[in-house]
């Protein structure tokens, strides 16, 4: 149950141009992000959001990054669509930066957003084609509803489940009380046991997965009970994140001979970020698969050379010949 905290009551709250987007819920994994965009967390007695809030340019939601461009005068200009998911309203729109830090997915940068404007100096084709031959993992999660009394029963379901059938993992999550349902995670895949549920549509995959598990568990000793009663099959949500135009893969791995090309990615900030505006940050830019771990060591790594490029003053005498250098191998 979360503490008392801000905006914890509101189902929406606006961004800087007033657009409404969802309140925080200070929950589960996301509560480590709400907490840093929402809380207190030491600038000076506002949150990160009233900071942004305080520019029209801020924080925007609902705006898709469309390209690109260096400027004569060395600022890079951002194309973005505001409003990108009302196709009636949604405009194209451009801001000037002094910098701009790149963190989405890397086959985006490819498939959505142009650049202009860099020479080959300031970003080489190596870097780009270091993006580009990203390895990115495809996986497939069902989620559902499923009904307390089945893990209330005497012999309940095990929280885990690994399978030889092609529902793969299943996982079971119990809720506090406050909460009508737990859940169940039907079905979690991976790279080829996920590539191959990917001509059965939602409601197909939903249906083969639910009568699996049926079949499994009146098989097992244990339990002997069909799951398909206690699982709401309306509020079935399915994540395949390959084909999730916000992602376009799950997790960016290397491919055998490719390390030092995700070594470079690591090593542009601090060679070349000062004179391109454009820092890397993001899973995308890292040897490290796991989503959070690398996020957080690329934005650190581009925070202190943005810091750097800037003249900023560092605590505790901390100066860039602490910091290592990334080698690439020959």
């Amino acid at each position: 149950m979360p503490y008392a905290a801000p905006h914890l009551e509101a189902s929406s709250v606006p961004d800087s141009k007033g657009l409404m987007f969802q309140g925080p819920a200070y929950l589960g994994l996301a509560a480590m992000d709400e907490s840093l965009m929402f809380l207190d967390d030491g600038m000076y007695g506002t949150s990160l959001y009233d900071h942004l809030l305080q520019r029209d340019d801020g924080l925007l939601t609902d705006a898709s990054v469309c390209s690109l461009q260096k400027l004569e005068d060395g600022r890079v200009r951002v194309g973005y669509r505001w409003r990108c998911s009302d196709p009636v309203h949604g405009s194209l729109q451009y801001e000037d930066y002094d910098s701009v830090i790149l963190t989405t997915p890397s086959w985006l940068i490819e498939t959505n957003i142009r650049l202009d404007g860099f020479s080959r100096q300031v970003l080489p084709q190596a870097i780009m084609d270091a993006w580009k031959h990203a390895h990115w993992e495809t996986s497939c999660k069902i989620y559902a509803p499923l009904k307390k009394g089945f893990l209330d029963r005497e012999s309940p379901l095990p929280q885990i489940l690994v399978t030889d059938s092609f529902v793969h993992d299943v996982y079971a999550y119990r809720y506090n009380d406050s909460y009508a349902d737990d859940c169940i995670l039907l079905s979690y895949t991976w790279e080829d046991d996920a590539t191959k549920l990917a001509a059965l549509s939602d409601d197909e995959l939903a249906k083969k997965c639910v009568a699996e598990l049926d079949r499994i568990l009146l098989r097992c000793s244990n339990v002997a009970e069909a799951i398909s009663p206690y699982i709401d099959t309306r509020n079935i949500r399915i994540q395949r994140w390959m084909t999730d135009r916000n992602a376009l893969g799950c997790a960016k791995l290397y491919r055998a001979g490719t390390y030092y090309d995700a070594v470079s990615l690591m090593k542009y900030n601090r060679d070349l970020s000062a004179k391109s505006g454009v820092y890397l940050a993001g899973e995308s830019f890292s040897v490290d698969a796991g989503w959070t771990e690398p996020c957080l060591r690329t934005a650190l790594d581009a925070v202190i050379n943005l810091c750097n490029r800037t003249s900023a003053e560092f605590n505790g005498g901390f100066t860039l010949e602490h910091y290592p250098h990334y080698q690439v191998g020959k």
